[in-house]
Formats: structure tokens, sequence, C-alpha cells
């Protein structure tokens, strides 16, 4: 069932994300790396719950970030922004675009996660700027100070856990005040672990499950990003609720190489003869 925030109804009635997990104990989501609005808007149609935009790999312009949000929530899934890292420059100006989820990549420490909250959260948790003009904050359309309390509510901070250094800290991480969460990256957790991309390795597998285990040790959300079936089925096994399975540029991949080796395999049974034989 889709969500009542799927109606049209303001931010502050808006369910938040525990009530969402409520009523939904797993939310699924994609990454859409081309950014194309129409693609993120059929995400959300398709049905997925949260679309995910990459700003630590590729540069995007403010005004692509802001239409990705837009397409977001035009078609009822959450817009998700990784930013660059933990500074006021790139976790500022994702909220204020009106991401609902901002996750910093490499968090390996409280101290880091304590600094997310700082630039993500308006007094008394953080230190957030104010600008009411934002599409973050409705544009000043609606009482302000409940729109900063609905900001703080209904945006959430996930550091990306994908080092042993991370796994390490990570319950001192998620348990900073003002973090809803954290996403467990496997990729490059395995290759911090000396196991690159190898995700069938029992230790790989026992490692990635203590990070989420961790996570949930502390009540938080769990979420990962992988389409793997062995980490998907270990994620959901230690209470992971938020998993990002799926990638606009991979689909792309795999159907241009289908369609490419099927043809090949076609014209391999016929006799072609070259125009100038």
């Amino acid at each position: 069932m889709r969500m009542a925030e799927r109606d049209g109804m303001s931010q502050e009635k808006r369910l938040s994300l525990r009530e969402i997990l409520r009523r939904k104990p797993v939310l699924v989501g994609c990454a859409l790396d081309s950014a194309v609005p129409a693609f993120v808007e059929m995400a959300g149609r398709v049905g997925f719950d949260v679309v995910w935009l990459d700003l630590e790999h590729y540069r995007r312009s403010p005004r692509e970030t802001e239409a990705f949000c837009i397409a977001c929530d035009a078609s009822g899934a959450m817009p998700l922004l990784r930013v660059a890292d933990a500074s006021r420059e790139s976790i500022l100006p994702a909220l204020e675009m009106g991401a609902r989820f901002v996750v910093v990549p490499m968090v390996e420490s409280a101290q880091t996660a304590r600094q997310i909250v700082q630039w993500g959260k308006f007094a008394p948790l953080g230190g957030r700027g104010y600008n009411g003009a934002t599409r973050g904050m409705h544009y000043a359309l609606e009482s302000r100070l409940p729109t900063m309390d609905s900001a703080n509510e209904q945006t959430y901070l996930f550091p990306q856990i994908e080092s042993l250094q991370g796994v390490q800290n990570c319950a001192e991480i998620v348990g900073v005040d003002g973090i809803e969460g954290a996403l467990v990256g496997p990729a490059d957790l395995s290759i911090s672990a000396g196991m690159p991309l190898d995700f069938t390795n029992p230790a790989f597998r026992a490692l990635f499950r203590s990070a989420i285990q961790a996570i949930c040790g502390q009540g938080k959300i769990a979420a990962v990003a992988t389409a793997h079936p062995d980490l998907v089925d270990d994620a959901l096994d230690c209470g992971a609720q938020i998993i990002l399975c799926a990638s606009d540029m991979a689909a792309v991949r795999e159907h241009l190489k289908d369609t490419y080796l099927r043809h090949q395999q076609l014209m391999a049974t016929k006799s072609l003869v070259p125009n100038n034989a």
C-alpha cells in the first residue's frame, strides 16, 4: 500500500520513517545514477520506496539535484542523497533541496557522526543553518517553527559503514543522538577487509552481518546497498529494513550486453556476404 504522504499531504502531516516501517517492515530502493527525472518518477510509480542519487562519485548541478528530489516527491518515493563527506558544504545543500535521507560515506567514528548531526539537524540536536525560503523548508509557505521541527523529525541522517574501522565502531557511530541508522556498503567493506568483492566468502558475510546486527542492536535502522542474493538474504535475516537493490546503470548495462550477444548469435546462424564481395 502506498503511504499517506503520497496523497499530497504537507510535510508536517507526512508519515515519519518509523511510522512507514510499521506499515511496511522493509523498504525497497534503487539507485538512479543517470538522474533522469522521468526515470526517477518511473521508479516511484513502479513502487520503489527510496530512490538514491550519488553525489560522492558524480558531480551534479544544484538544479539537477533539486529536480531529482522533485521527481521523487511527485511519484511518492523518498529521495536519498549520498553526499561527498560530512562537511556543512555537503550536508546542508542536500537538505535544502529536499532530501529525506542524507547518507555520508566512509564514516569510521562517533566524532564524524556528531559532525553529521551538527550540520544536519536544527538546535537543540545540532546547529543546522536556517533558510526558510528553500525547498527543504517548504519555501516558507508553512508555519516556520513547526517546519523546523518536522525537518528534524522527517529527514534522516545515515552514516555509511564501509570499512573495518567503521564496523568496529559501528555501535558508537549509530548511538549518536540524531543519527537514524546506518547504511552498510559491502563493496568498500570487502576491499577494506582484504576480500575484494568476494561476497560469497563466509568470513566476509559474517563481517557484513555483524555490522547490521550492531546497527539494529542500538535500536537504529539498518540499510544496505546490494543486489547480491546472499547478502540480501543475510541483511533480512539480521533485521535490515531498507534494501537498495537496483540500479539504472546496471540494468542498462545488462540489457545492452544481452541484446548484443543475442543478435550476435542470431547473425552467426546466417550466411552473411559483405556488400563489396
